[in-house]
């Protein structure tokens, strides 16, 4: 398949350009760095598999994705496809998906993001095992975040080991300047779906734990349970404190991170998380929980702090920490920036996923 044209690349995303969820920001980074540095070798575009709309539309927007496939293989506009999984009904679409593109005689390679899929896959019943099985064991190459998500494929799918690909997620330089808090109080961020699973109830919890005589003040966004956050932060008498403005987009997200001094995501499941590559990026002093491939980023002490999951005493011990002791948070901060900038930069990660599209498509 070497040759002198683009090769062409569909990416499976659930909801498309500018929505909300992990995979489908990286996507926009992934094909707006290919337009601006590699059109002339790789041509990406999206197909939409789930949609943004009420999950009733999903069967009619996954369909159509189907039709969408099958003419873009038709007309020659499709080389590889780029799938991207999680779990429930994610990896049901996309097991699917993938045996219609065996029937095309289109190549694919998976791209595992989801952070239930410890929990999913080994649960699942035989039936189901029959169709995930083999979106993982046909696949030309099967990309993963971490060492954990690496070994939960090779336990399930042995067959697949030798093209198993650890790329960790990357974002984009920060686009501003992050100004720490040299007056003032000290400004804490968290982003992302409100809830038990992003930890953000043990959040708040913690939060109302910090002596009443510490300069804070907390961010709290995302979709989700934003009027039960707002409702128990008023209950633990720091609702002055704490703005839940709810989801928020790309310009004011990195608003938040370049006003931010400690970004804090204590989830119970993660596979890994964007929001703390950003935060790294803007060299925000992170604290987080050790789950899915976050303990193979944040090194303890070195560059963010670890908490143990749903331990609400030691995350109010690490952001008391934090809010005490500024050289070290910012020491924590400027160790997350450079990391983010020798590992974890969007212009190098789409250099190596083009190497992987490009080794894939002529297997």
């Amino acid at each position: 398949m070497v040759s002198a044209r683009p090769l062409k690349v569909l990416i499976a995303t659930p909801f498309g350009a500018r929505q909300r969820g992990g995979i489908d920001r990286l996507t926009d980074l992934i094909v707006a760095r290919i337009e601006q540095a590699h059109s002339a070798r790789v041509q990406a575009s999206r197909l939409v598999t789930r949609g943004p709309g009420p999950r009733a539309f999903a069967p009619f927007v996954f369909s159509w994705a189907l039709v969408r496939f099958w003419l873009a293989r038709k007309r020659g506009n499709v080389d590889l496809l780029h799938i991207n999984v999680a779990a429930d009904g994610s990896a049901i679409r996309k097991a699917l998906l993938a045996r219609f593109a065996r029937r095309l005689g289109v190549p694919y390679v998976v791209h595992l993001h989801g952070s239930r899929f410890q929990e999913f896959w080994p649960a699942a019943s035989p039936r189901v095992r029959a169709w995930i099985d083999p979106l993982f064991s046909e696949s030309e190459a099967v990309i993963v975040l971490g060492n954990v998500w690496s070994k939960l494929v090779q336990t399930h799918v042995p067959q697949a080991e030798d093209r198993i690909v650890i790329l960790p997620n990357a974002t984009a330089p920060a686009d501003l300047k992050r100004q720490p808090a040299l007056e003032g109080p000290v400004r804490i961020s968290f982003l992302g779906e409100l809830g038990r699973r992003k930890g953000t109830p043990q959040l708040v919890e913690a939060l109302g734990q910090l002596d009443r005589g510490l300069n804070w003040v907390a961010t709290i966004a995302g979709n989700g349970q934003i009027q039960e956050t707002r409702a128990r932060a008023e209950e633990l008498g720091i609702g002055h404190r704490v703005k839940v403005p709810g989801w928020l987009d790309a310009r004011a997200t990195n608003e938040v991170l370049q006003g931010s001094d400690i970004f804090v995501l204590p989830s119970f499941a993660e596979n890994l998380p964007m929001s703390i590559l950003e935060a790294f990026a803007y060299g925000v002093a992170v604290i987080a929980t050790p789950v899915g491939a976050i303990a193979d980023v944040i090194s303890d002490g070195t560059n963010g702090l670890l908490v143990p999951t749903g331990n609400v005493d030691a995350l109010a011990s690490a952001l008391r920490r934090l809010i005490v002791d500024g050289q070290f948070r910012d020491s924590l901060g400027a160790a997350a920036k450079n990391e983010h900038a020798s590992k974890y930069e969007i212009g190098a990660y789409v250099t190596r996923m083009i190497e992987i599209w490009r080794g894939a498509a002529v297997r």
